[in-house]
Parts: C-alpha cells; structure tokens; sequence
C-alpha cells in the first residue's frame, strides 16, 4: 500500500480560457441581425412608409372620384394646389374636384419613391386623362397625423418654378 502526503497530491487549477475570435463573430453576427430588423422595421413602418401608402391610396381615390376616400385622406380644413392654378379649400371642394378628374378620365400613377422631411412628403405622379394628355407631376403633401392638410402640385415644364423656361431644350 502507498500512502500518500499532502505534498505529494497536486490540484490542477483550470483557467477559463475565452475564444475571443469566437466571440468577435457571435457579436458581429447579433449586430448584423440586429441591423437588418431596425432597418425592415424603419422600412415598413416609419414615416415614408405611411407617407406613400396615403399617396399610393390617393391616386385612384382621385381617379375614381370615391369621395368618402377622399374625406378620409385629407384633413377637414386641408388645401389643394393644383398644377393648373386651381385652389381647392376644405373637404368639400376636394371632394368635388375629385369627382370631376373622375368624369374627365384622369388616372394618376405614382413613378418614384416618396420621400419625406419631418412633416412633408413628395413623389412624382405621371396623369393621364382620357384624351390621351400625359404629363408629370411633382406633388410635395404637407401631412398631419397621417392625413394630407395640403398638397402642391407641380408640372414639370408647365407651373413655375418648373416652366418652359427652366427646361431644357
């Protein structure tokens, strides 16, 4: 038999040891993931988002002449400007103007993004009416809790500051 002593029995310490490259790629990972959902989430659910979902619900409200759509998307006190020099106050007159785009053919398409600035909006809208007119709008919407208070339409070669001078030949 071996006896054994105090001296003789040796304790083995283990240090943790931490794989820093290891955890250098989990947390790059976690960061990307991290980054990918913000950005999806300030995609579909930030202000541009809204922004061209009421532009893109305005155009056949317009075109149609639905008018409880058109009371919807506007504000009650709301303004529209138009390319033509028409000026249209109030709930009523826009919703009487939409139905008189409705009875001349107008179908309206929106052709770029929207971008938005705090409480402004703009896109191009390409118009069509029905005796074969085309033209290019430039609208800029000044929104109020997801609702248009005003809209400013332009024609790109029409409406100052965008006339037959500023285009170019």
């Amino acid at each position: 038999m071996t006896t054994m002593h105090p001296s003789d029995i040796r304790v083995r310490h283990h240090r943790l040891h931490v794989n820093f490259w290891l955890a250098a790629v989990v947390g790059l990972a976690a960061a990307l993931v991290a980054l990918g959902s913000w950005v999806l989430v300030d995609r579909y659910t930030g202000p541009e988002y809204d922004a061209a979902t009421l532009v893109d619900d305005l155009s056949p409200a317009w075109a149609t002449g639905d008018v409880d759509a058109i009371r919807s998307l506007y504000t009650t006190d709301a303004i529209v400007v138009t390319a033509w020099g028409d000026r249209y106050a109030g709930l009523d007159q826009i919703a009487g103007a939409a139905a008189g785009t409705a009875r001349f053919g107008f179908q309206f398409e929106r052709i770029a993004p929207v971008t938005t600035e705090g409480d402004f909006a703009t896109t191009f809208i390409r118009y069509s009416d029905a005796a074969g007119e085309v033209g290019t709008l430039l609208t800029v919407f000044q929104l109020d809790e997801g609702t248009i208070a005003r809209q400013w339409d332009f024609e790109l070669g029409v409406t100052p500051p965008f006339g037959p001078r500023a285009v170019m030949p």
